[in-house]
């Protein structure tokens, strides 16, 4: 027991002394402090980029995110960037500086201070870049969420309206629909001239047609074009009118999108759009 309990005090001494050595080698070490200029928003944002900075000169960083980073410059120098939201500043470690000649000391001192104002202005110039990108994913990010919950409104607005005029309408409420479509679409007219209306026939070609978009005329060279145009959702909301089915005029307008690309376009004649 007496053994037992010598050998727990020799343990504690022990530590106790590696303490107090340890203590004293660090108040022999000599520290040189510089304040870093910034131009980006938040200066613990560079640890990053000084990470990668420092990595690229050959050098192991030991970093903590937004707060520090430093490493060892040779055996006797440790640079440390200590980052804060209004500043940055960089600390010299010669290690037992206070044990060397006063020349050595400051050669070390400035060499690594060299070094790390290198560091830095590269890191900096990174980080500032890096937040000019996040700033504008974030604008990017926040238009396209907006611009979602617009078409969002529009489209619940569009169906409380064809809802609330559904009772009024033939065909279950559908009219209501079409009547909200039309509101929408800006109406669309399909009119298509002699020799044209059933897409046969020799005389296609001297055949007059145009369609009716948004309040915007078009001039069709074709049958198939004004069906591309807007046929082909007039004809399937149309069919619609004899369906129960109120998500049918919400697939006319989604499967068969008016597509005036084959048309030309004549704005001087809009007048003529209904």
């Amino acid at each position: 027991m007496l053994t037992f309990g010598a050998v727990n005090m020799n343990t504690k001494a022990f530590s106790l002394v590696l303490a107090l050595s340890l203590s004293l080698a660090a108040c022999s070490n000599v520290r040189q402090t510089t304040p870093l200029a910034y131009a980006g928003e938040d200066g613990r944002s560079t640890v990053a980029s000084l990470e990668v900075a420092i990595q690229k000169r050959g050098y192991r960083p030991v970093c903590k995110e937004r707060e520090f980073c430093k490493f060892q410059y040779g055996q006797e120098v440790w640079v440390h960037f200590k980052t804060g939201a209004g500043k940055v500043v960089m600390a010299v470690d010669v290690v037992d500086g206070k044990k060397m000649p006063a020349d050595k000391r400051k050669a070390l001192t400035d060499e690594a201070t060299a070094v790390g104002e290198a560091i830095w202005r590269e890191a900096s110039e990174d980080a500032i870049q890096r937040e000019k990108v996040a700033a504008e994913k974030e604008r990017a990010e926040a238009a396209a969420r907006a611009e979602a919950e617009r078409r969002e409104a529009e489209r619940e607005a569009a169906q409380a309206k064809a809802s609330g005029n559904g009772g009024s309408s033939s065909g279950g409420g559908l009219g209501g629909f079409l009547d909200a479509a039309t509101g929408v679409l800006g109406g669309i007219q399909v009119n298509t001239g002699p020799g044209q209306g059933n897409g046969s026939g020799g005389g296609q070609g001297n055949a007059s047609a145009h369609c009716c978009v948004n309040g915007s005329y078009y001039q069709c060279p074709s049958v198939a074009a004004v069906n591309k145009c807007a046929g082909e959702s007039a004809a399937c909301l149309s069919r619609c009118m004899s369906s129960s089915d109120m998500s049918c005029g919400e697939r006319c307008m989604k499967e068969h999108p008016p597509d005036p690309s084959d048309c030309q376009r004549q704005s001087d004649k809009d007048g003529q759009c209904r």
